[in-house]
């Protein structure tokens, strides 16, 4: 620092320092020029390294760490996108959205709405490209967002069903999709498997496919939830997915089985069939908790 220069206060020091860090890097992966004037005012050189070289391994370890964990998280729209373009989108979203928590896990929770709000980056895929982010931060919160204590069989039969309220575990998402993501997920998981134990006797390597699955005529109604700290799809009739829905908005038992089946024309006790097995197989989950 210049000996006539008035010495950076704390806040001013770590304003610049984090403002250069966070500018996204040049294409070629090195800091932006503007990073000059901050590592010449702040940082020392060494005899290996300048000062804007100092600066610039800080500036690309953040993003390296941030695009690794991002791209991790989010391996099915990189699928369906390609590289290119999910790193184009990735930049964008990471610059526009930033990591403003201390936990890396949280780094995708605005992407559903930058995709919505910003579809040139996802075009002509954007409504397969939302399903999937849809699903893949699911999944996120699936193997990570807390457990509350499971309500036993018991404990809810005490209760009448007009007046019963059921919660649903924080990790439970339910998701109306327009495409089978659930089962691109598992392509995708065979492909990667697939390429890891090729990896060594490959002599070529191929342009990897797109990801894509064809726009089904119906809603498909998913369940992303945990068992024994393993992540699983299930898919869900419309009347149960509405029946959860329900549930998880605040409406009693009765209330909910109604909403779920007011226009359904099958018979009473097919759908009461229908909810007991429904029940059992969600109450062998772990699904139901206090509201």
């Amino acid at each position: 620092m210049s000996s006539n220069r008035k010495p950076a206060s704390l806040a001013e020091f770590q304003r610049a320092i984090a403002g250069t860090l966070f500018r996204p890097l040049q294409p070629d992966e090195s800091m932006q020029p503007s990073g000059a004037a901050v590592a010449e005012r702040f940082i020392k050189p060494n005899d290996r390294l300048t000062a804007f070289e100092r600066l610039q391994i800080y500036n690309q370890q953040y993003w390296w760490r941030l695009l690794g964990s991002f791209g991790e998280d989010f391996r099915g729209l990189r699928a369906v996108l390609g590289e290119a373009k999910f790193d184009r989108l990735a930049v964008a979203y990471l610059e526009a959205c930033g990591s403003r928590s201390w936990n890396l896990r949280d780094i995708g929770s605005q992407l559903v709405a930058f995709v919505e709000a910003h579809p040139e980056f996802t075009r002509p895929r954007t409504e397969l490209a939302l399903d999937v982010t849809r699903v893949e931060w699911a999944r996120v919160l699936a193997f990570d967002d807390p457990e509350k204590p499971v309500l036993t069989a018991k404990q809810i039969a005490k209760m009448p069903a007009d007046r019963l309220r059921l919660g649903l575990q924080p990790y439970v998402s339910l998701l109306e999709l327009h495409h089978p993501v659930d089962e691109m997920m598992r392509t995708l998981k065979r492909t990667e498997i697939s390429a890891v134990s090729n990896a060594v006797s490959a002599v070529h390597t191929r342009r990897r496919k797109a990801l894509t699955a064809r726009r089904s005529r119906t809603f498909i109604h998913l369940a992303v939830h945990r068992v024994n700290f393993a992540v699983y799809y299930k898919r869900l009739d419309p009347e149960a997915y509405h029946l959860l829905l329900a549930l998880r908005s605040g409406a009693t038992l009765d209330q909910a089985c109604a909403a779920a089946f007011a226009d359904s024309p099958e018979p009473p006790e097919q759908s009461a069939a229908r909810i007991q097995e429904w029940f059992a197989r969600w109450m062998e989950f772990g699904w139901f908790c206090k509201p």
